[in-house]
């Protein structure tokens, strides 16, 4: 016999013997009806959920379970609580702050000692005195009648063996962030995991967050300094709070791209030479972003709040189980993750966590932008409260995402997805119609508008001009080709031909040059100027390094192109205008496409060609600024038989 608690008045009984005493305490218990083997029986009074533990019935004695009390809307708007939570430390005391409604009894446990909290309603909370910090702590929890050791979803200093108490003033002190982003298409954002752009190089920490500063023979630089002389204004860093699935201390055992949140607050051990120790972890991710902040190069955090790695061994579910997660409305769980879970954001604790986690990496940081992972997941309530909250501290701060429009219990005009970006222009959208139109099918042999397709020419122009039928402002879109899923461009090439062509080289850098005179904001993978591949691995999420490692070839004249490309970009601004305005022209000549910018200053106009011919292009009296590929030249004309970009400029 199995006995829930399905809602403050309400519990279900599975059993097929006939009932006739039960006994809760002081509370009077109604019969209400039976379904199936369930009865269900009602309360006069609320059941006090983190005290009645026990049920009498017929006689005996049974543990009350907490049923589907946990996802009803009585118990979310109930239980709401906006002081702290976690470990607040102090150098006399810390204060342990737990959310749990429904929890009997709880226990700090810190150096084999365990120090009873006490419940006001919805927190559980202890005072425990000294200088408490680098100390280990768990909580010991009784949600019905046993106890289980858990981490403190609040965890803001991890290590191998579990969560710290810590003194973030004993950590490295970051200045203000200098980065001041007033329009995202200011912006151009290089994507790379920290593991991935070290592990080839040869720098004394390999793979670690202290690989991207050290100086490289084959860099002539380190990584920041490569990546912001490449034209970059900001590294997106895959994810680097706490994840699961590697292996901190022997790196080498498994490989992980960080999809598989563990502790959202923080920061990764894999990527730090010391994973045991706390500080070293922080203070790793602290000094890029220091590093970076000095090169005038912004750090924005790849995070991932639709779901978690495993709902079992997250710690919220043996706090308030249930709560954490999105159930349809037969109870289950949803899956439009596809990773075994969805993170219900709506839930006002759930989004708290959320919001505050994010308000700790600015604060803390001085984190410059977030990339929210399947954000079309996530709900239109939660994304605004984030922009609210985060743009109170840093006014700067780029928020973006991957805004598909997917199957979620959220009601349409509510998700996070591109159909409704109108309710919520701040934050851009990787703009897979420029991906899948410059690239081609996302799956498949099917050949992009860069490869030669001219079919896809209409759409093509429409993607140059940032996509105005998808978006408010070009601000709104991110412009891409690849990024660390799905095939790298090179390898979509080599899937689509089957075998590989020395043309790959000048297709690859016709479609990275596209995105620099792109309306919208360019988007970058690591090592895509210079033809990364990842040998045809499409999701190279658990791939060796042998895969993910990025080999630089710096020395790539495709590099010297883009740099040249980006400092025009930068040069001009009408390649970063925030509206859909009439002094940007798009005409497609045969198959020649040409796009025209203009202000009372600056004509530029763009020969976009896919294709070989042999073309003589007109000058209309001014200078060739940029050739994708050769161009040659004769009076007011270039002849040019590759396809690319030739931009002219005419000064007025």
């Amino acid at each position: 016999m199995n006995i829930f608690i399905d809602d403050f008045n309400l519990l279900r009984i599975e059993s097929d013997i006939y009932i006739y005493d039960i006994k809760l305490r002081d509370n009077q218990v109604t019969w209400q009806k039976n379904d199936g083997r369930s009865q269900f029986f009602t309360t006069d009074k609320h059941i006090d959920l983190h005290l009645d533990d026990q049920i009498e019935i017929n006689g005996e004695i049974y543990p009350l379970l907490i049923g589907l009390v946990t996802l009803t809307p009585n118990f979310e708007k109930r239980f709401r609580y906006d002081g702290p939570l976690g470990a607040v430390y102090q150098n006399t005391h810390t204060d342990f702050y737990l959310f749990s409604p429904v929890a009997k009894q709880v226990f700090v446990c810190i150096d084999e000692k365990r120090y009873e909290m006490t419940y006001q309603e919805p927190i559980w909370h202890v005072k425990i005195e000294g200088d408490l910090h680098s100390k280990l702590y768990l909580y010991d929890i009784r949600l019905v009648d046993t106890f289980k050791l858990v981490k403190d979803p609040y965890t803001k200093a991890a290590s191998s063996l579990g969560s710290h108490v810590f003194d973030f003033k004993r950590s490295m002190e970051l200045k203000k962030t200098p980065i001041k982003v007033k329009n995202y298409v200011d912006t151009v954002i290089y994507e790379g995991h920290v593991r991935d752009m070290s592990i080839a190089l040869d720098v004394e920490h390999k793979g670690l967050y202290e690989g991207l500063l050290e100086q490289s023979k084959i860099l002539g630089s380190n990584v920041l300094k490569y990546i912001k002389s490449l034209g970059m204004t900001h590294l997106q860093l895959l994810p680097v709070y706490d994840f699961d699935d590697v292996f901190d201390e022997d790196k080498k055992l498994k490989y992980n791209w960080g999809y598989n949140p563990s502790l959202y607050f923080a920061v990764e051990g894999w990527f730090s030479k010391n994973p045991a120790d706390p500080l070293d972890r922080i203070n790793g991710l602290k000094k890029i972003v220091e590093h970076a902040h000095d090169l005038k190069l912004g750090i924005n955090m790849d995070v991932v709040y639709n779901h978690v790695f495993n709902h079992k061994t997250f710690p919220y579910d043996d706090i308030v189980p249930g709560y954490f997660y999105r159930h349809d409305k037969n109870h289950q769980m949803t899956d439009n993750s596809y990773c075994g879970n969805d993170v219900e954001s709506r839930n006002y604790m759930v989004r708290r966590l959320i919001v505050d986690s994010l308000i700790h990496f600015v604060s803390e940081y001085k984190i410059d932008g977030f990339r929210f992972d399947l954000m079309g997941l996530l709900d239109l309530d939660t994304m605004l409260e984030i922009e609210e909250k985060l743009r109170s501290i840093n006014p700067y701060i780029m928020l973006y995402g991957e805004g598909w429009n997917m199957q979620t219990e959220v009601k349409p005009k509510l998700r996070s997805n591109m159909h409704n970006q109108a309710a919520f222009t701040s934050y851009a959208h990787f703009n897979d119609f420029y991906r899948n139109t410059m690239k081609g099918e996302l799956h498949g042999e099917g050949l992009g508008f860069t490869m030669g397709n001219h079919q896809l020419t209409n759409k093509a122009m429409q993607s140059i001009i940032g996509s105005p039928d998808m978006f408010t402002s070009p601000n709104q879109s991110i412009n891409y080709v690849e990024c660390h899923d799905n095939l790298t461009f090179y390898d979509k090439m080599v899937l689509s031909h089957g075998f590989v062509l020395p043309d790959f080289k000048i297709t690859q850098d016709f479609a990275n040059h596209l995105i620099a005179i792109s309306q919208g904001v360019p988007f970058y993978h690591a090592g895509q100027e210079f033809y990364r591949t990842k040998k045809g691995v499409e999701n190279s999420y658990n791939s060796p390094d042998d895969i993910n490692q990025i080999k630089w070839r710096i020395r790539e004249d495709a590099v010297k192109k883009l740099k040249a490309l980006l400092k025009l970009r930068k040069k001009f601004k009408l390649y970063r205008q925030t509206t859909y305005k009439n002094n940007v022209t798009i005409v497609k000549d045969k198959k020649l496409v040409v796009y025209r910018l203009e202000d009372d200053k600056d004509i530029l106009i763009h020969y976009i060609k896919n294709y070989y011919d042999l073309e003589k292009l007109p000058l209309e009296d001014g200078k060739l600024i940029f050739p994708s590929q050769k161009a040659i030249s004769e009076v007011n004309a270039i002849y040019v038989d590759q396809p690319g970009i030739y931009i002219v400029h005419i000064k007025k």
